[in-house]
């Protein structure tokens, strides 16, 4: 791993403190409906590991001088630089009325404000806005502690799902702990709505619909007065919902089968702004950096905003997060959960992580012995499921997925883990159709639900429909467009309709986010060769090669027979040289080495018949050598003896 991209350093808290601010966090994520953030936060509470404390402290890491008490004051007329690694902002205006100019708005970068140092403008802020923002603060618990009663009979309409009477109740509150909570469920109630009004999946009128409150709510928040969303982390987390929920500017770039097409980069940025601030502010809302997570496009995002996050423990935990959500899982993520480890020991969380890492480089036995550990530990697990289900499936397991499958359906069969793992059952008995029925009742669960998009489309693959198959990898693109495996299953669709060229657009998207998988540049190599383009399908198997396995002699042996059809018979000769040696490293039979073998015969045969004219000779000792090796398969036994007499006629010739 580069040192520029080096997991933050982790911060040994007081156990004492860490337990009270986790405690503090479950109860805060509980009272505002945030169920699974509350849920993260108590696994962890549970599993801390008691340590003595070090009255020494740690060395202030490179974020320890941001103010994560109060959000960040620009002042009038300050420019802003942008992070870098993403894409100024400047001078855009999105269609609904607001501008933005950099992603770097989130933190003032030291020297901006030319004429006064840093440290000193950072200071004389802090005298001028401290007593108004302490004052606000005040105000703002007064309102909360006024509002108690009506915000817990809120509450509880809430948790009775009746997300628009708990809305209706906080109409007239004004605490900031009311507001979140009428406007979040106001929201859910809107999202709630939005689905319902969703015709058949990749039907005609499945489109996708747009929540219907979400304008509204952010219009009631701007008239809630400056700063009072600015200095509350939850009501930006909940700003940045809402924002990432507004109708497309554009239709989608797919087809009228696809739901809204991604937030423009204008939105997406404001939206990560946000969330910096939120997580900066309350540091413990596991759901604010689920959702930063899923504003970042890549590894050059993720490293830029990195250095602006708060220096505690889950900066650790989004960024190992962030980097399997970005299909960028190395080994060396492992030291990184180790030291996690020494805060709460293997909990469920780090074992489900380390889980996921060796799945995502495909150590699928690891894989699979950490997921039989959690379901040792946490039976009643559900979360990953569908993964290990995965590696079940690809290991032709289907014994162990059918008492899987069996379990988890009496243990809960509304979830969407669960019908995708009775999915993946079906799929390894080749019944498909039973198969889909099951993906289609998880994604009827949660529509947004990647995997299930995915695995729908090879299962219409199977039975030959392509159009349902596009679709449904079109749909998994847009509800993440950072998952190879829907670019992927893409180029094999229309490479199976014979569509080269669609099928070469979406093999490169594949790898350019899997620049280190081998499947991805074979495929886009195989697309370039039906296209005719050689030298193109020589570069990409050429980049194969640098990932695949001990022992492949497939990759090397495509590239020599290409340099061949070019001409190039040197360099098509050290390629079936390099496959001839992988192969005999890899401990592959003499049978399948047999047509290496020929060819390199053959090559040496024909140097040496054309040595007049190149000036040099063939190496008609190791051609022999290779012959005797071919003719013990029986199959190529009689070409082998015939290229021996030819040998032999040469060696007299030269006498």
């Amino acid at each position: 791993m580069d040192e520029d991209r080096l997991p933050p350093a982790i911060v040994h808290e007081d156990p004492l403190t860490l337990r009270q601010k986790l405690r503090e966090a479950t109860r805060e994520c509980a009272d505002r409906g945030l169920h699974s953030a509350a849920k993260w936060s108590a696994e962890l509470l549970a599993s801390l590991v008691e340590h003595p404390s070090d009255p020494s402290g740690p060395p202030p890491g490179p974020e320890a001088h941001f103010r994560t008490s109060t959000p960040v004051r620009h002042p009038p007329g300050a420019s802003r630089q942008s992070l870098p690694g993403l894409p100024p902002m400047s001078s855009i205006a999105h269609a609904h009325g607001r501008g933005r100019d950099s992603l770097g708005s989130v933190m003032e970068m030291e020297g901006s404000s030319p004429g006064m140092p840093a440290q000193e403008r950072m200071d004389d802020e802090d005298e001028q806005g401290w007593s108004s923002d302490a004052q606000a603060a005040r105000d703002d618990l007064a309102n909360d502690d006024h509002e108690q009663d009506q915000y817990t009979l809120a509450l509880a309409y809430y948790r009775a799902h009746e997300h628009l009477r708990a809305a209706y109740t906080l109409k007239d509150c004004c605490g900031p702990r009311a507001r979140w909570l009428r406007s979040y469920a106001k929201f859910l109630a809107g999202d709630k709505k939005a689905q319902e009004e969703n015709g058949d999946l990749l039907g005609v009128k499945d489109k996708g619909v747009a929540n219907p409150y979400s304008s509204e709510i952010l219009a009631d928040m701007d008239s809630w007065g400056p700063g009072f969303v600015e200095r509350d982390g939850w009501l930006l987390f909940l700003k940045a919902l809402l924002i990432l929920s507004l109708p497309p500017l554009n239709p989608s770039p797919f087809s009228p089968l696809g739901p809204a097409s991604p937030p423009g980069d204008d939105i997406r940025l404001h939206a990560i702004e946000l969330l910096l601030e939120s997580v900066k502010l309350v540091p413990y809302n596991w759901s604010a950096w689920l959702k930063l997570t899923s504003c970042l496009e890549g590894q050059e995002e993720l490293d830029s905003v990195m250095k602006y996050l708060p220096h505690v423990f889950t900066s650790s935990f989004f960024y190992v997060h962030t980097i399997l959500e970005i299909h960028a899982a190395n080994p060396a993520l492992q030291p990184t959960l180790d030291r996690l480890a020494e805060l709460f020991g293997e909990c469920s969380v780090i074992k489900g992580l380390r889980a996921l890492i060796h799945y995502h480089i495909r150590e699928f036995d690891e894989a699979a012995a950490y997921f039989a550990a959690l379901r040792e530990s946490d039976p009643y697990r559900i979360e990953d499921i569908d993964t290990y289900s995965n590696i079940l499936y690809v290991s032709e397991k289907r014994a162990e997925l059918a008492m899987l499958a069996q379990e988890y359906t009496k243990l809960d069969r509304s979830r969407p883990e669960t019908c995708c793992l009775v999915g993946n059952y079906y799929s390894i008995r080749r019944e498909h159709e039973k198969a889909i029925l099951y993906f289609r009742r998880a994604l009827k669960l949660d529509r947004a639900y990647l995997s299930a998009w995915t695995l729908m489309g090879h299962e219409y693959v199977e039975i030959k429909n392509t159009n349902a198959a596009i679709a449904s990898y079109r749909r998994a693109v847009d509800v993440n467009r950072k998952d190879y495996r829907a670019w992927y299953g893409l180029g094999q669709t229309y490479e199976l309709l014979g569509e080269s060229f669609y099928a070469l657009n979406y093999y490169q998207k594949a790898t350019a986010l899997r620049p280190y998988d081998a499947r991805m540049w074979s495929a886009l190599a195989v697309c370039y060769e039906k296209l005719k383009l050689i030298p193109d399908a020589i570069k990409a198997y050429q980049r194969a090669l640098i990932a695949t396995e001990v022992g492949d002699t497939d990759t090397a042996t495509r590239i020599g027979r290409l340099f061949s059809l070019l001409g190039d018979s040197v360099k098509a000769a050290q390629y079936h040289r390099r496959a001839l040696a992988e192969g005999i490293k890899g401990g592959q039979s003499k049978a399948e080495l047999s047509k290496t073998y020929l060819w390199l015969a053959k090559y040496e045969i024909d140097k040496e018949k054309n040595r007049e004219d190149d000036g040099e000779e063939g190496d008609l000792r190791q051609a022999e050598d290779y012959l005797k090796e071919a003719a013990s398969v029986q199959e190529d036994k009689d070409e082998a003896n015939a290229m021996l007499k030819e040998i032999h006629s040469l060696q007299l010739g030269r006498e």
